[in-house]
């Protein structure tokens, strides 16, 4: 099975299809790619947490360098090829801008999946929002229609809404998957330099062990909530 995952910004992955990507990895059986839409140049733009004293002295394409390469360890964590790491390199905050080229690059890579997993719509980021219309757009101009659509939200942006309960499923995660998240973490760093941010993103991943996910297909487009 060919599966596509869009995210937004690096870190994504791990806070959205991170847990069920592993089990996806594990079965060793599919060819996996991951589109990082945006280059997460503002993480430290207007905010109320507490930054690191180096922040200071980076500049914003020094903080894309810093996180595009964060992105980059993580596939090389996972065990994913390079290859199938596709950087399109937008401007972070700005992905609606990026909208219709987004759709162009993503069109070649997802023209022969079985499985795309993007963000919900709705969504209250607008990178994620952005990028959710980019992995649709790409779709609906291949008329995708054998595939599933796999959802994930995370949690800080919205929810799944009772609209699409029977599409939705909870996935529960063990201690061993538990762990290898929290080391998969720590590949972010530009996120410890964030005070309150590294304690939310630290203390979710202790303590959460049932995630929520959504699968639809392509009849199901602009029914519900969540697509």
């Amino acid at each position: 099975m060919k599966i596509v995952i869009f995210e937004p910004h690096p870190d994504d992955l791990l806070f959205g299809p991170g847990p069920i990507l592993l089990e996806w990895i594990n079965e060793g059986e599919h060819d996996i790619h991951v589109i990082t839409v945006t280059d997460g140049r503002a993480c430290y733009r207007a905010t109320d947490d507490i930054f690191s004293e180096d922040v200071a002295t980076m500049t914003e394409d020094d903080v894309a360098d810093m996180r595009i390469n964060e992105a980059k360890q993580s596939i090389e964590f996972l065990g994913l090829p390079s290859d199938n790491h596709h950087l399109f390199h937008f401007h972070d905050a700005e992905g609606r801008n990026y909208v219709r080229e987004g759709i162009k690059k993503a069109i070649p890579i997802i023209k022969d999946l079985d499985r795309i997993v993007l963000p919900s719509t709705n969504n209250l980021h607008i990178d994620h929002q952005a990028t959710h219309d980019i992995a649709m757009g790409a779709a609906k101009e291949l008329n995708l229609t054998k595939i599933e659509y796999f959802v994930y939200f995370i949690a800080s942006y919205g929810k799944f809404k009772e609209d699409s309960k029977e599409k939705q499923f909870e996935y529960t995660i063990d201690e061993e998957i538990a762990k290898i998240l929290k080391e998969w973490l720590e590949i972010y760093q530009s996120q410890a330099k964030l005070k309150w941010t590294w304690k939310m993103y630290s203390r979710y991943l202790r303590k959460i062990r049932t995630w929520t996910y959504a699968s639809y297909n392509f009849e199901d487009i602009g029914k519900y909530y969540n697509f």
